[in-house]
């Protein structure tokens, strides 16, 4: 039987934001998917919200995220900061010997962030971006 992937929540791809897996206990949520080549026991998705990813992700997206993945500079990840649990999801690179972490959102509309090491308690790299196709209006 294919295990599902759960998705937990929506994330933030705009300025980070509270989080909450729902009160759900590890590995149990509202919605599941599957996704080819995540073997990645602890794997979950969230949909995404807000346009500070655009282009590469847009709202509504459903991004894979892998716990057993690195998350080397240039990585797109969801990021849990201690302070609040916030979530948000951006680009990351590593500054000044890997002490501070740059957020970095796609869209240039939004600024970077920089926040301490110390201050990041999650960071998990996306592995895949699921989305409906859109429609063409055909014109007769």
């Amino acid at each position: 039987k294919v295990k599902g992937i759960p998705v937990i929540n929506k994330l933030a791809a705009g300025y980070p934001v509270e989080f909450t897996d729902l009160d759900y206990p590890a590995s149990i949520a509202d919605d599941y998917i599957t996704c080819p080549d995540v073997s990645d026991p602890q794997a979950f998705a969230a949909r995404v919200v807000g346009d500070s990813m655009e282009p590469e992700y847009c709202e509504g997206d459903i991004v894979v995220f892998s716990p057993q993945l690195d998350t080397p500079p240039g990585s797109d990840c969801f990021i849990r900061l201690e302070r609040d649990n916030e979530t948000t999801f951006k680009r990351v690179y590593f500054e000044d010997d890997g002490r501070v972490i740059r957020l970095q959102p796609l869209n240039n509309k939004y600024p970077p962030r920089r926040v301490d090491r110390e201050d990041v308690s999650g960071l998990w790299a996306a592995v895949y971006v699921m989305r409906k196709v859109k429609k063409l209006k055909v014109e007769s």
